[in-house]
């Protein structure tokens, strides 16, 4: 087997490994980059691609060139298949370039997250017509086996990836954690790991962060608990709608406060999609469970002729008037664009905003609404949020398992830093260069 990973060596996101051999090429993930590739101290511009043709996108760095890959690159033998990890934009976002002759697998939660997010946010995320889902089995593509590991991350439905071929083994971590509710994932992993593994492709975000505190989902919910006691006011918690992990966090605060809990149009389409009957829905006989109808959530299904995303909502609904009448007895997902919807039913004094993402997304234009929104209103800030990838010490455990010949970092900025924990075996790759595995 021949491995090149063309982004990811030195950055988090962006993400884009392939594995070869003398008759198949697949591809691991296709994200979009987080910093700009003409200056990785900025950030990256997503919405600067949707004008653009693939070949200004080559020559401005954001899609990695890989050939057979892209619609306007025909004339080369298509590449066997796209594997995606999960749904998150730095590991699927340049997905809308890939050829229509190129199949993308994807996990089948993950999937409908996909669909989720093109609806709302018009991720544009390709053609769903030559998507289909990857099962929790081994499967065969030319002379390479897959064999995908569900795991623990912030995201719904991700995937590790087992690849085997000429004998060889590789396995790609993709983005992962063992603290969050799906944390068994991870135990049960180390207790029946692959054997014999040559090359271990694994993330390294966390060594950026090396002092940051890691809480379990559990702790993270009797410390918002414990916290909401304190203020009187609405309980408004800013969440991504797919982070389903800490949407089933903020519900049981809210449980433990006596408080009733409250969705947009969003998120409890998100985990009306994904079908689970333990996911925290009015659908799924949640009586504490309602949601707040947005006129900008309304007009976009509208649009998109999805008026039944709403409507089957209607007997959950509950109006400005109703959540005025609650005082401060309700915990309430919050977006820039439910202000309207907020400020009708009225903020009460004592009211606080849980801010359940990275912090370094404050530091950002696109909070400054928030923040007038929250001087205006008096509402005092929280965090609320422990991340989605695995520090030092679960990345070591799981390295120790798999004990694999070569150590190659991904998803990282701190790459230098791998031989430090993991010693002669790490394995420094550049984007774009080939390793024989």
């Amino acid at each position: 087997m021949n491995l090149t990973i063309y982004r990811g060596t030195h950055e988090i996101g962006g993400n884009c490994v392939e594995v070869a051999t003398s008759t198949t090429r697949i591809i691991i993930d296709l994200g979009m980059p987080l910093s700009d590739p003409r200056d990785k101290n900025k950030k990256f511009n997503s919405f600067a691609i949707r004008n653009k043709t693939v070949s200004q996108l080559l020559s401005d760095g954001v899609l990695p060139k890989v050939k057979g890959l892209y619609r306007a690159d025909t004339s080369e033998e298509p590449v066997s298949a796209v594997l995606i990890s999960h749904p998150h934009q730095d590991h699927y976002g340049l997905c809308r370039f890939i050829r229509e002759d190129v199949p993308i697998l994807v996990g089948k939660d993950a999937f409908k997250m996909l669909t989720v997010s093109d609806v709302f946010l018009n991720d544009l995320f390709g053609s769903f017509d030559h998507t289909s889902s990857l099962k929790d089995k081994q499967e065969s593509i030319g002379d390479i086996r897959v064999t995908p590991y569900l795991v623990d991350h912030s995201a719904y439905g991700a995937m590790s990836f087992l690849i085997e071929a000429d004998g060889k083994k590789i396995f790609y971590t993709g983005d992962f954690r063992a603290h969050g509710r799906k944390k068994e994932l991870f135990e049960r992993f180390l207790r029946n790991p692959p054997k014999k593994n040559r090359v271990l492709i694994m993330e390294g975000t966390m060594l950026s962060r090396p002092d940051e505190r890691v809480q379990t989902e559990d702790d993270l919910e009797l410390e918002i608990a414990n916290k909401a006691y304190s203020h009187r006011g609405l309980k408004l918690f800013a969440c991504s709608g797919q982070n389903v992990d800490r949407i089933v966090t903020f519900y049981r605060a809210a449980k433990r406060t006596g408080s009733l809990f409250i969705l947009d149009l969003y998120a409890a389409n998100v985990l009306y999609e994904l079908g689970r009957k333990t996911l925290p829905l009015p659908t799924n006989s949640f009586k504490d469970v309602k949601v707040l109808f947005t006129k900008h959530f309304m007009k976009k299904l509208s649009i998109r002729k999805k008026k039944d995303w709403y409507t089957r909502w209607r007997p959950y609904e509950i109006s400005p008037e109703e959540l005025h009448r609650l005082g401060g007895k309700a915990f309430v997902i919050y977006r820039e664009r439910s202000i309207p919807e907020l400020e009708i039913a009225g903020i009460p004094a004592g009211s606080v905003l849980f801010y359940a993402q990275w912090r370094d997304y404050m530091k950002e234009t696109s909070f400054d609404e928030t923040r007038k929104f929250m001087k205006k209103h008096k509402i005092s800030l929280i965090e609320a949020h422990t991340s989605g990838h695995a520090p030092v010490k679960d990345l070591k455990r799981l390295a120790r398992v798999l004990n694999p010949g070569f150590i190659i970092p991904i998803h990282t900025k701190e790459r230098d830093k791998f031989s430090r924990y993991f010693g002669k075996k790490v394995y420094l790759l550049n984007d774009g260069e080939n390793f024989q595995v």
